[in-house]
């Protein structure tokens, strides 16, 4: 199988020669034209050869000059619907040309999103985000409108060459861990603008990564994709087996992200086939449940690959 047919064959829950594999890592790049983040990511795939190319995005959501706080309703008012002409988008959008050109029709390409509450919060500060219930018309206008730029940015994508999208999520994440919020502020100003996201996509991989620890997977377990992804090795998340007992999806993950860069070779192997147990050779790709360090060894990542070739 080339890179294409493995990664739809394990999308779809068909039989194929391996699971597919990758990994990925921030480039630090939010400062860096299109073409120099798409050529940081073409050496680390012509290094590895994974078999899915995820794009990392790390140009940051524009937000309105001079705006610091969310603790008033005024400053939320002052998110636009945008242009894709922004910097931020225009980048990336020139990141997806060029990576598709130089890798040709056969390496799958997966471009990055995060939902659109956190679109905000992440840029401001997400110590911001106990702000947004205190003002609920002008903080769910303001999601609305990062929402409608984001569904405009998803097609353009797409049409740049984007196979499909991996959308970071908080909102499973409950109220008292990193990044947590109680179930009203979930159901109301995140699970709404994540489906919609969500829906632009359709016809695409869509790769719902329900990120963080503390998780409430029931908040997000109807969501629509077809690739589920979270850091399974983490102390208090669900297991790859327990996660194939729960979703009738492709799984996505078997890695951990957060020791990868400091384990003996033979762990990693033992990991890797490890997870092979849990989740089988079909409708499983192998991955880290999140970002790996920059700082992660060539070894480590050339023995993530090597072995997960011969699965």
């Amino acid at each position: 199988m080339n890179r294409r047919e493995r990664f739809l064959a394990a999308v779809e829950g068909r039989p194929l020669d391996r699971p597919p594999v990758t990994c990925w890592v921030h480039f630090l790049s939010d400062h860096l034209s299109g073409e120099d983040t798409a050529e940081l990511h073409l050496k680390f795939q012509r290094e590895y050869d994974w078999d899915v190319v995820k794009l990392m995005n790390d140009y940051r959501y524009p937000i309105p000059t001079g705006l610091e706080r969310l603790d008033n309703a005024e400053g939320m008012r002052r998110f636009r619907r945008l242009s894709l002409d922004e910097p931020a988008f225009a980048r990336q959008l020139t990141a997806i040309r060029k990576l598709r050109r130089e890798l040709g029709p056969d390496v799958p390409i997966i471009d990055t999103l995060f939902d659109p509450y956190q679109q905000v919060v992440r840029n401001v500060g997400f110590s911001e985000g106990v702000h947004i219930p205190q003002h609920r018309q002008a903080a769910l206008d303001m999601i609305d409108t990062v929402c409608d730029t984001l569904c405009d940015y998803v097609a353009a994508a797409r049409d740049a060459g984007a196979d499909g999208f991996f959308l970071s999520i908080n909102t499973a994440i409950r109220e008292g861990f990193p990044r947590g919020v109680g179930d009203a502020v979930a159901r109301e100003f995140q699970r709404p603008f994540d489906v919609r996201l969500l829906a632009a996509a359709t016809g695409t991989v869509r790769i719902l990564h329900i990120h963080g620890v503390g998780l409430d997977l029931d908040r997000v377990r109807d969501y629509p994709c077809e690739v589920v992804s979270l850091s399974d090795r983490l102390k208090g998340n669900p297991s790859l087996a327990q996660l194939r007992a729960q979703f009738g999806k492709c799984l996505m993950g078997g890695i951990d992200e957060t020791r990868i860069q400091e384990r003996p070779l033979p762990e990693l192997r033992a990991e890797i086939d490890d997870a092979l147990t849990q989740a089988g050779r079909t409708h499983w790709i192998v991955a880290p449940g999140c970002t790996v360090a920059s700082f992660t060894p060539q070894r480590s990542l050339r023995c993530l690959r090597d072995h997960a070739g011969t699965l």
